[in-house]
């Protein structure tokens, strides 16, 4: 089997779909897969190179202002008709829908290859974060004409699904997400990263993207709350970088601390030498930091929508509110905080349900969709963009 991969997004950027792919990527060079990736090219392109079984091939593109780590490239058709007609791939698959994504989606109609297409990204939720809601209704019609020539949309949770299935898509699955407990787990937790960060206080952490469509405006009341209420007695711990970044650091809130971006065993160890993982946000579609925190063997308190609903349970491994209640979310850090009794039991409960998660089979499930698809795909019908 030969695969293509069209992404927007890939390492060294660092996110959800990022992590995925250099994943799946390792998974199928164990197994002699021939896998073409087309994808953006960085600065620093020292993380997913070349390897026996997967070309990449990068292309120069352009920084915008909403995310200004990643890179929206733009390749000439022609270009991309002459790598992936020497390629000739069995299936190509999609995982993005902007530049290099929608070049993908062209080449696989027009050649008439087997395409599928994942979402990762339920970008018409952040348009009210950035003030554009009035563009709704343009992006909602552009993303249901894209991925209306695949042969397969996979979504990462039951809940994505179910809100793809509401807009009429069609032809949905889901491709879930694994946790590598090998590099996240409460081995990695440091005594002494963690008395830099307060030896008496207890320590909340938020992993991932720094942007307003994370709900970090409840974050930051939550900081202020505990501050007024338990003065010096918690840090709040923000990992990541993006947009939301000079936000955080003008609330001038003493127990408040930004570290940027970690990756490897840094990462790792901020995880497993937290007290517990604060994630107000509503808007993901699956929720990969949250899985990374349970593996980590942190009681989690969240909101009760989105992607993470798929393996977050209230008062089994988490504590759950409505999406936007400051006050519930605040309240449930304190009951965390609090009750030794309840953030033990939430722990355990968090770590066995990350640890039931493998990526293994996860691709496993993926590679026998993609099988499924070539072997029917002459009983597809083809359809031509306008």
């Amino acid at each position: 089997m030969r695969i293509a991969y069209f992404t927007d997004t890939y390492v060294s950027e660092v996110n959800g779909v990022t992590n995925t792919l250099s994943k799946l990527g390792t998974y199928l060079d164990e197994r002699h897969i021939n896998q073409l990736v087309i994808a953006p090219d960085y600065e620093d392109n020292n993380s997913g190179s070349n390897s026996t079984y997967r070309t990449v091939c990068r292309f120069k593109g352009i920084v915008t202002s909403i995310s200004p780590k990643s890179r929206l490239a733009f390749p000439s058709f022609w270009e991309i008709n002459e790598i992936l007609d020497n390629f000739k791939p069995d299936i190509i698959h999609v995982t993005t829908e902007l530049g290099i994504g929608f070049r993908g989606m062209r080449y696989a109609v027009t050649r008439k290859i087997p395409l599928v297409m994942s979402f990762h990204t339920d970008y018409c939720n952040y348009l009210k974060y950035h003030n554009l809601e009035f563009l709704r209704p343009v992006l909602e019609n552009y993303l249901s004409w894209f991925y209306s020539f695949s042969a397969k949309i996979l979504a990462p949770s039951r809940h994505t699904l179910g809100e793809l299935l509401r807009k009429g898509y069609r032809n949905l699955d889901i491709w879930s997400r694994g946790i590598d407990a090998v590099n996240f787990n409460p081995d990695f937790r440091n005594e002494t990263l963690r008395n830099s960060f307060g030896k008496e206080k207890f320590i909340f952490l938020y992993t991932g993207r720094l942007s307003a469509e994370k709900s970090l405006d409840m974050l930051l009341y939550s900081a202020k709350e505990m501050e007024i209420k338990f003065p010096g007695k918690t840090s709040f711990i923000f990992t990541g970088d993006g947009p939301y970044l000079e936000t955080i650091k003008n609330s001038d809130l003493p127990n408040i601390t930004v570290t940027g971006f970690k990756r490897g065993k840094e990462l790792s160890e901020i995880y497993a030498s937290a007290d517990c993982f604060a994630f107000p946000s509503g808007t993901e579609t699956f929720g990969n930091v949250v899985l990374e925190a349970m593996a980590s063997c942190l009681p989690i308190v969240s909101v009760g929508s989105g992607g993470v609903t798929d393996f977050l349970s209230h008062n089994y491994n988490s504590l759950l509110c409505a999406s936007d209640d400051k006050e519930a979310f605040t309240n449930n850090l304190i009951s965390v905080m609090e009750d030794n009794s309840l953030r033990k039991r939430l722990s355990q409960n968090a770590h066995k349900t990350a640890l039931s998660r493998d990526w293994n089979k996860i691709f496993d499930n993926l590679v026998n969709v993609y099988k499924e698809i070539i072997y029917k795909y002459d009983q597809i019908d083809i359809k031509q963009p306008a």
